[in-house]
């Protein structure tokens, strides 16, 4: 399953709600280290510029909708 259609769409439907970014892991090693990213795909849910939700492996969009719901409740 490839988790990019899934973020495109997230991307859209929490547009000015949620801010929704992704990063190519073999182009941005550096970024991937600092976050201790081991396995991808890889999900990490920020607020207030701190990590508060991590979700590893490739699911069906609505677990990361959920997970939205809870952290930022939107």
């Amino acid at each position: 399953m490839k988790l990019t259609p899934v973020v495109e769409q997230l991307e859209k439907e929490y547009k000015g709600k949620v801010k929704i970014v992704a990063a190519d892991v073999g182009e941005n090693e550096e970024t991937a280290s600092s976050l201790g990213i081991a396995s991808i795909p890889c999900v990490i849910y920020f607020k207030g510029g701190q990590e508060v939700s991590r979700i590893v492996g490739a699911f069906p969009k609505q677990k990361f909708v959920d997970e939205i719901k809870a952290q930022f409740g939107v």
